[in-house]
């Protein structure tokens, strides 16, 4: 460990040099249960970090198998999501080699978040908009109305937005003890839009999906009560992680707050890949579906309340009938 205060060398030493504008501080010496509170989240959410993204590794390749016949438009946001949550383990897991491999015994250094900036406020808030717009978009189909595909669209952009000025902040200070009045105003822009945001899809889809399962004929009930319940889990699931990761962050000088905000576009990932992946798990249950056929992805995908698919009943495709008729 350094046992003197930080020298102008202490960012070379480190590694930042050519990423650093200005440093908060850094402490030279912490005392036992300050190691743990720094360290200890981390690991734990880096190891989640991992888990997560095996997970979504599986559902994608559940995916590719068995919707080939997907439109081109849903699987470029299923690889391009997938791809940017690689980019963000990879990141994460640079930092934590700097943490505990490189810069082993280094007190400072347990204090700054080296690429933190990129793969927890920049790439979570890129994915969870990615994901936040194509509920919008869902909700528009199934509703017909574009007023909560406006109301999501503007707040994804806000929490983006809000995401991107934490990272730019975090890149010029990246030391996790900067808690200035410009970062903390960020961090709550793109935390509490991410909460409000999904609090609208959630409430949104729940509303809709009932609405629509009352006219729901054969199969079709039982696919939209499943989709209601994942839409009201996986909601509250993101929400609940979101709040806990700005709370943390406002109220806790430490790491705790990252054990939740580094997994949070993996939750974001997962999600989506779940909707989609459960069609396969419901249509097992229709008798003669083709799984990967887009005439059966539609309904479950968009639930569109339209004649067309009040007709595709007749051919054995669960539909829905026309809301307006």
């Amino acid at each position: 460990m350094l046992a003197a205060g930080c020298t102008p060398a202490l960012p070379l030493i480190l590694g930042l040099a050519p990423m650093v504008h200005v440093i908060t501080p850094l402490p030279t010496e912490a005392t036992r249960d300050e190691i743990i509170l720094l360290a200890g989240p981390r690991l734990i959410g880096l190891l989640f970090n991992w888990g997560f993204l095996g997970i979504l590794t599986a559902q994608v390749y559940v995916y590719h198998v068995n919707f080939p016949k997907d439109k081109c438009i849903l699987k470029v946001i299923v690889y391009v999501v997938y791809l940017l949550d690689w980019a963000q383990t990879c990141s994460a897991t640079y930092d934590a080699c700097q943490w505990f491999v490189y810069n082993w015994g280094v007190v400072p250094a347990l204090y700054l978040r080296y690429t933190g900036f990129l793969n927890i406020p920049l790439l979570s808030s890129l994915i969870g908009a990615i994901v936040q717009i194509f509920y919008g978009w869902r909700i528009w189909i199934l509703s017909g109305s574009k007023i909560f595909f406006v109301l999501i669209c503007v707040l994804a952009f806000v929490q983006l937005g809000g995401g991107i000025a934490t990272a730019f902040y975090m890149f010029n200070d990246p030391s996790e003890l900067a808690r200035d009045s410009h970062m903390v105003r960020a961090v709550g822009v793109r935390m509490g839009g991410t909460a409000l945001v999904d609090t609208v899809i959630s409430i949104a889809m729940t509303y809709y999906l009932l609405r629509g399962r009352v006219r729901a004929l054969g199969p079709l009930n039982n696919i939209m009560s499943r989709l209601i319940r994942l839409t009201m889990e996986t909601g509250t699931i993101v929400v609940v992680f979101a709040l806990l990761d700005l709370v943390l962050y406002l109220e806790e000088h430490n790491t705790l707050h990252q054990a939740f905000g580094v997994v949070l576009g993996k939750l974001y990932s997962n999600s989506l890949l779940v909707l989609f992946n459960n069609r396969l798990v419901d249509w097992n249950k229709s008798e003669g579906v083709d799984l990967s056929d887009e005439e059966v992805a539609g309904p479950v995908l968009s639930l569109r309340l339209s004649p067309r698919q009040e007709r595709s009943t007749s051919t054995g495709t669960p539909s829905i009938t026309d809301s307006e008729k």
